[in-house]
């Protein structure tokens, strides 16, 4: 806004559709890069050297969903109950559609799902309070091109920012619901329940504290036990997948132990990734408490994240993507997000090259360079992270300063 005008309604609508077609377009161009290689089997090291490679892919055969399978079936989805009753969902749209069911039609279905997904996103940030520029961050972003037909996190964001939401109207208990089943779809959405919890309490609301935490554990519970009851071999197997899982080359414990760190095995790594998520994840809490009243700690679920994502034994690419609408929210200017972003890019950039070298197909590319790219990643992340447990109190987020117009408060577009 300049000059004192009030923004004009019309303005702001055809802003918001720039914003959408945005979206759209990206979306378009990320489902084009994933699907344009399928015909071809993957030959060669096509998924990497043409960075087409997802997981939706691979699942399509592996998991019996080529022959009607079910969730946890013979083959089991290693994913929690919400995602693989997703997954399942698309495979069964899949068979239903006139002709054959093959693993480009599935991967159009799930894309189809993600499209949803997306624009519902897209739609609870405005909620929240973005207008279209900061809506862009995540209409725009190159992680969304680039995991969003990667993956199934799009769902997860969905529950996480919906739950989000209804914090804010103060909708606790509906609120940990959906918090619940975001952490039955995956785990990072549950970590908002305990900032609300803690920020109901320091509110002296010790009532909606526990309904919040309730309802989000009762949520999460309701929708595992069936899977446990009918299934509890394949509801068992993410768990195991998880726990089981080596330390991958786009984490920072493979780039230490590139350096000269300690060996350890998984168990031991598993007890120190824990162990440094919740140091890093106390430190945040405590220094960002201070800095802001409780109706703002949800901010810190930001910086929580990051802990989470670095001092896991893997980064799947798409962790990113959890991490655009909160910066979007939460970060007071464009710098961070530009540095994650561009970190972001490279890793993708040098990594797929360096696992066809490691598959066999070609010499790919080496290390090194893979470790500097997930080291100034890292260091983005990191940025971002100080950037918001910093963050002054009283701001509001993703918003410019409210100016005065003639005595009426007017909004600036963020």
């Amino acid at each position: 806004m300049t000059g004192g005008r009030v923004p004009d309604i019309r303005d702001r609508s055809a802003a918001h559709v720039v914003v959408v077609a945005s979206a759209l377009l990206v979306m378009a161009v990320g489902w084009w890069a994933k699907a344009r290689c399928l015909g071809g089997g993957w030959a060669d090291g096509e998924q990497f050297y043409g960075y087409c490679y997802s997981d939706v892919a691979p699942l399509w055969f592996q998991r019996g969903l080529d022959e009607g399978g079910g969730p946890y079936g013979a083959e089991p989805l290693e994913y929690p109950p919400v995602l693989a009753v997703r997954i399942w969902l698309a495979a069964v749209l899949a068979h239903v559609l006139p002709g054959e069911a093959t693993v480009l039609v599935f991967t159009a279905t799930n894309g189809l799902f993600v499209v949803v997904e997306v624009l519902m996103a897209l739609a609870l940030l405005r909620r929240l309070g973005l207008g279209p520029r900061r809506l862009l961050w995540w209409a725009a972003a190159p992680p969304l091109l680039l995991y969003a037909f990667y993956n199934w996190d799009t769902l997860p964001v969905v529950l996480l920012l919906a739950a989000l939401l209804l914090h804010q109207r103060g909708h606790h208990t509906a609120s940990g619901v959906l918090a619940g089943l975001g952490a039955a779809a995956k785990i990072f959405p549950g970590f908002l329940v305990p900032l609300v919890v803690l920020a109901l309490l320091a509110r002296r609301r010790p009532r909606e504290a526990l309904l919040h935490g309730g309802a989000a554990v009762l949520a999460f519970v309701a929708v595992h036990v069936p899977a446990y009851v009918l299934a509890p071999e394949g509801w068992n197997r993410f768990y195991e997948n998880s726990s089981g899982r080596a330390m991958h080359v786009d984490s920072l414990w493979y780039l230490l132990a590139q350096l000269g760190g300690p060996e350890v095995g998984r168990d031991v790594l598993g007890v120190l990734s824990l162990a440094s998520f919740g140091c890093g994840a106390a430190v945040v809490v405590v220094l960002g408490a201070r800095r802001r009243p409780p109706e703002q700690w949800w901010q810190l679920l930001l910086p929580v994240l990051i802990c989470f994502i670095l001092a896991n034994k893997v980064y799947s690419p798409q962790y990113t993507l959890w991490l655009v609408p909160l910066m979007a929210l939460v970060l007071p200017r464009v710098a961070p997000f530009v540095a994650v972003m561009a970190s972001d890019l490279l890793v993708h950039a040098v990594e797929f090259p360096f696992l066809a070298g490691r598959a066999g197909y070609g010499d790919g590319l080496p290390y090194p360079v893979m470790g500097v790219a997930v080291a100034l990643r890292a260091a983005a992340l990191v940025w971002v992270a100080v950037e918001v447990v910093r963050r002054p109190t009283g701001s509001p987020p993703g918003r410019e300063p409210v100016p005065e117009v003639q005595g009426v408060a007017v909004q600036r577009d963020p």
